[in-house]
C-alpha cells in the first residue's frame, strides 16, 4: 500500500487499499465523529470472517476543523488500547472492543473490525427509538461489567500504565474540554442558556467551583490510579439489536466500545461520571426516554460496583461532581433543546458540582446512589 492518495476521501482510501487484502468494492464515509476521517469498507474478500471493515485516517488536526491542531500520535494510543483490551481484559459476553486488523503508522491508517452495518450508537438509540426497560437494563449491565473490569484490570498492569501515562494530549483535552470551560460558560455571557438561570451564580459558589477545577485538573494531569477509557459516553457505544423472525420481539445482542484515542492513566470516577451525565441528559430533554435512561444508569452502576474491585475513596462524590461539570460545560453547548431547557440542565449540573461532596446528598438525591 502506498500513500499517493488523498486518504481523507473515499476514492483515495479505495485506491490506497486496492492491492491489499482490504481491497474494497465500495468505500463509504461514516458520520458522527469529528477527530478523524472514517470510512466503511465493503471488502472484495472477507477478512476475519466479515465482509466489512472500518478505516480511520488521522491528520495532525481535527478532521471537521483543520484549524484545530490534534497530535497524530493519538492513533497509536487508540490502536494499543484496543489491542490490549481485546487481548487482556475479560470483557464479558456482551461487551467488547473492535479488533485491530492493521495499523499503518506512516499513512496514519487504522483498519479495524466493523461493529455492524446495522449497529447504532447508544445516544441515538435513546434519543430516536428508546429501548424497553429490559433492553436498557441489559445494555447497562454489559457496560457496567465492562468498565468495572477495565478499571480493576488496569490497576494490575504497571507496564501498560507506564505506556498510557504518556498520553499527555489526552490529559490536556480531558482537563480543558470539561473543567477548562466551566467558568467561561457561567461568566462569559456567550452561552445563551445562562441568562435563563433563576439568578446569577454567586461569587462564593464560583470560588468553590474554582477550587474543584484546580483539584480535578491536577488529578487528571498526575493520577496513575487506573487505566481510563477517557471518553466513555453514549456516543462511543455501538449497540446491536436483533429482532426475532417469529415473534418480532427485539432483544439486545451485543455492544462495542469505540474511540480510544483519549485512553490514559487517570481518575476512574471520570469515566463513570461522563457516562452517567450523558445518560441523565437524555432524561432532561427527551421525556419518552426517561424510563429507559434511568434503568440504564441504575443497571450500569450496580454492575460497575460489582466488578470494579476495590472502589476508590469518594468514587461516588467525584463522579457526581464530574457529572455536574459535564452538564455545565458540555451539555450547555450541545444544542439539546432551547436555552430555557438548557438552563435547567445547567441548574442540575450546578447542584451536582456543589452538593456532590455530600454522601447524604449522593445517596438520597443522585442517580449515583448505587455506588454508595
Amino acid at each position: 500500500m502506498t500513500i499517493m492518495h488523498d486518504l481523507s476521501a473515499a476514492a483515495g482510501v479505495q485506491a490506497y487499499l486496492e492491492t491489499s487484502q482490504f481491497a474494497s468494492s465500495t468505500v463509504t464515509p461514516l458520520t458522527g465523529g469529528t477527530g478523524n476521517f472514517a470510512f466503511r469498507l465493503h471488502l472484495l474478500r472477507p477478512y476475519n470472517g466479515k465482509s466489512t471493515a472500518v478505516v480511520k485516517h488521522a491528520r495532525p488536526y481535527v478532521a471537521t476543523a483543520a484549524s484545530i491542531p490534534l497530535a497524530i500520535e493519538r492513533q497509536a494510543f487508540e490502536a494499543k488500547a484496543l489491542e490490549k483490551v481485546k487481548e487482556g481484559l475479560n470483557c464479558g459476553p456482551k461487551a467488547t472492543v473492535p479488533s485491530v486488523y492493521h495499523l499503518d503508522e506512516e499513512a496514519h491508517i487504522l483498519i479495524m473490525e466493523d461493529c455492524g452495518e446495522n449497529s447504532i450508537n447508544l445516544k441515538s438509540l435513546l434519543v430516536s427509538a428508546p429501548p424497553s426497560v429490559t433492553i436498557a437494563q441489559d445494555i447497562g449491565r454489559a457496560l457496567g461489567q465492562f468498565l468495572g473490569r477495565l478499571h480493576s484490570w488496569g490497576t494490575n498492569e504497571p507496564a501498560m500504565l507506564d505506556f498510557f501515562d504518556q498520553n499527555e494530549q489526552a490529559k490536556e483535552i480531558t482537563a480543558w474540554v470539561t473543567y477548562g470551560r466551566i467558568l467561561p460558560t457561567l461568566t462569559s455571557g456567550n452561552v445563551p442558556a445562562v441568562a435563563f438561570l433563576p439568578e446569577p451564580v454567586p461569587e462564593s459558589d464560583l470560588d468553590d467551583i474554582r477550587a474543584i477545577i484546580a483539584e480535578r485538573t491536577a488529578e487528571i494531569n498526575t493520577s496513575r490510579a487506573a487505566l481510563t477509557m477517557g471518553d466513555f459516553w453514549t456516543g462511543n457505544v455501538m449497540v446491536n439489536l436483533t429482532k426475532d423472525a417469529i415473534t418480532g420481539e427485539t432483544s439486545f445482542e451485543n455492544l462495542y466500545v469505540i474511540d480510544w484515542e483519549l485512553a490514559k492513566t487517570g481518575v476512574a470516577a471520570l469515566d463513570v461520571g461522563q457516562f452517567c451525565a450523558e445518560a441523565l441528559t437524555v432524561t432532561l430533554f427527551k421525556p419518552d426516554a426517561v424510563e429507559a435512561s434511568k434503568a440504564l444508569i441504575e443497571a450500569f452502576l450496580t454492575e460497575y460496583r460489582a466488578h470494579c474491585g476495590v472502589m476508590a475513596p469518594h468514587m461516588a462524590n467525584t463522579a457526581a461532581k464530574h457529572m455536574g461539570a459535564h452538564l455545565v460545560a458540555i451539555t450547555s453547548g450541545a444544542r439539546w433543546g432551547t436555552p430555557e431547557e438548557t438552563a435547567k440542565a445547567i441548574e442540575v449540573g450546578l447542584e451536582h458540582l456543589m452538593e456532590g461532596c455530600s454522601d447524604r446528598w449522593v445517596r438520597e438525591r443522585s442517580v449515583l446512589s448505587p455506588l454508595m
